[in-house]
């Protein structure tokens, strides 16, 4: 696992870590609700990584409570 970004001169694109993505959403004011790993990828590639994101600072769930949030992203059922 890599902790910076990779530069890929011959192609131009720019595969970041997930310590990396993480600082850029702290000082951009964005909080992480939730991230989960892409399927199905090739073995040699970079793990490609899905990020939700929110303005909000995520409230703590209290494990008697339902874990449906108001105002967050969910899957509609």
């Amino acid at each position: 696992m890599f902790t910076g970004f990779v530069l890929d001169k011959e192609d131009r694109s720019i595969a970041r870590s997930d310590l990396y993505f993480k600082e850029l959403f702290s000082r951009s004011g964005l909080h992480l609700y939730k991230s989960k790993d892409q399927k199905g990828l090739s073995e040699e590639l970079f793990v490609v990584r899905m990020y939700g994101l929110t303005t909000d600072m995520p409230k703590k769930i209290h494990k008697t409570r339902s874990k449906v949030q108001v105002n967050r992203p969910c899957i509609i059922k």
